[in-house]
């Protein structure tokens, strides 16, 4: 046996690792069916000015991204994308949402949107912005949300 070590995993390797960890999982919960979903805002040229990025398993969808650029915040662009997804949530069967963001990015968002924070990691990564001479990080935060 020995280890080796990626600094860039090949899709291979990681279809490998999931691969192993599904077939164990299988003992214990049916074949787990993830399932993406994006929800886009697009200009009439098809380019992208906001969007929502997520799977649904089980009873839960995660979303992995939501991003709306600067001209159409404040426009509850986001409030509609978040409120989409949830409903397709739903109809796919899941009770619950996951978002997770970091200090510098949506909590307040959220949180209006009904979201709960679960899990705070603190000192996650470090602001760019700090001088040097003064440390600052940034906190990460894990939110979720009962869905009607």
């Amino acid at each position: 046996m020995k280890t080796r070590l990626s600094h860039a995993p090949t899709a291979d390797d990681i279809d490998e690792i999931k691969a192993g960890l599904r077939g164990f999982n299988r003992n214990f919960i049916p074949q787990p069916k993830f399932r993406e979903l994006g929800i886009f805002v697009e200009d009439e040229n098809g380019h992208k000015q906001a969007g929502i990025v997520a799977e649904t398993i089980g009873n839960w969808m995660y979303i992995q991204m939501l991003w709306v650029d600067e001209s159409l915040r404040g426009k509850d662009v986001g409030t509609q994308l978040i409120r989409e997804a949830e409903e397709e949530a739903q109809a796919r069967g899941c009770r619950y949402s996951l978002v997770d963001t970091f200090s510098f990015q949506a909590r307040p968002f959220y949180e209006r949107m009904g979201y709960a924070t679960q899990m705070t990691l603190e000192d996650y990564i470090a602001d760019s912005r700090a001088p040097e001479d003064l440390p600052s990080t940034h906190t990460r935060y894990f939110l979720t949300k009962k869905l009607l």
